[in-house]
């Protein structure tokens, strides 16, 4: 006998969804494209192009598309990235380093504090926010301004996050891509995207079957290569949009710990999900370690997916892989009977640091 999913029906999207975050899930493509437009249009100083070493400063939503890019930029930068999350710059931070200051709000605590360290040590600086008191400080400074013109959740503005930090970087000779690159890449996100929309029936809909799969699991998320970024913003997302606990593992360091933890307790092996991040662009033996990992899994009595990257390119690679579990996350949301878009406990925790 057929069952409709309630993912299937109108009413969900309704009850659940009231500011159609959907739309600005499935609008990613296009919003990576205008972002990559509006930041190769931005000037920066020429002394710029020297840099030896890019941070990424931020947090949350504003973070992640540093964790992405340096994955991109392990593959084929000139400089190494790294992302810092936290009240102090990173040691090393000085002239020689690119500093991207990333806080969507523009009034990031930790940002900030990190953006003031980073400018006492005399680093190449870049804001990119969409407002608050980082526009402000960085126009005291002369400091060049990416301003995200986006209206909605930090976690949303992913898009301008990662485009146009890799066009602001290509610009400066440190990463590779040309606009074609970046064209294919959003045309592979665009047709995987009208595959995970909801009028694609749940049998037929990657995103809305992964997201009943993992209903009532406890969702855990293997990446590795460049695609460890992506398996970190699939657990963030199914924090903040599904309201679930989440976890994320790296491969191949999963394999040098986390298989000994499968055995026990043994309640969680029914329990949890395991959903493993794939590219067949990935080193051999780092492919090798997916499939091993997937038989242990198994073996264990661990439900498990491996889920394989759309299109030809890393680039590609990593978009798909975010628009996806974008979309599972919104899917499970609804399924779990909440708002995607809230963040009463964020906001919660926020309200009560901002009294003490």
């Amino acid at each position: 006998m057929n069952v409709t999913s309630s993912l299937d029906t109108q009413d969900i999207y309704q009850r659940y969804d009231p500011t159609n975050m959907l739309a600005r899930i499935a609008g990613l493509p296009d919003q990576c494209q205008e972002a990559w437009d509006r930041a190769s249009a931005l000037r920066l100083p020429a002394s710029y192009t020297q840099a030896d070493r890019i941070v990424f400063l931020g947090m949350g939503g504003s973070a992640i598309g540093g964790d992405l890019v340096a994955g991109l930029a392990q593959l084929h930068g000139s400089a190494p990235v790294t992302v810092q999350r936290d009240f102090s710059a990173p040691l090393g931070v000085g002239p020689s380093t690119l500093v991207i200051a990333s806080s969507y709000s523009g009034n990031t605590e930790e940002t900030l504090a990190m953006y003031r360290q980073a400018r006492e040590r005399k680093a190449m600086l870049v804001a990119m926010t969409s407002g608050g008191t980082l526009t402000s400080m960085a126009g005291t400074h002369r400091t060049p301004v990416y301003a995200v013109p986006y209206k909605g959740e930090p976690r949303s503005a992913l898009g301008h996050s990662i485009f146009a930090s890799l066009a602001l970087l290509c610009r400066l000779g440190l990463l590779p891509y040309t606009n074609e690159d970046v064209a294919a890449a959003i045309q592979v996100a665009k047709e995987l995207a009208e595959g995970l929309s909801p009028a694609i029936p749940t049998a037929q809909n990657l995103g809305k079957s992964l997201a009943e799969e993992l209903c009532g699991k406890l969702p855990i998320v293997y990446g590795g290569g460049f695609l460890t970024g992506v398996a970190r913003r699939w657990k963030t997302q199914l924090n903040e949009n599904s309201k679930s606990w989440a976890f994320y593992e790296e491969i191949p360091e999963a394999a040098h710990n986390a298989v000994e933890g499968y055995s026990l307790p043994q309640a969680i092996a029914g329990s949890a999900y395991v959903v493993l991040l794939h590219s067949y662009l990935f080193h051999n033996r780092l492919s090798a370690r997916y499939t091993a990992l997937e038989d242990l899994l198994q073996e264990h009595g661990v439900p498990c997916r491996q889920i394989d990257a759309a299109g030809d390119t890393p680039l590609a690679h990593l978009l798909t892989s975010v628009l996806l579990g974008d979309h599972v996350s919104y899917y499970l949301a609804l399924l779990n009977g909440v708002n995607p878009a809230s963040n009463e406990a964020i906001d919660h925790l926020k309200a009560k640091l901002a009294r003490e």
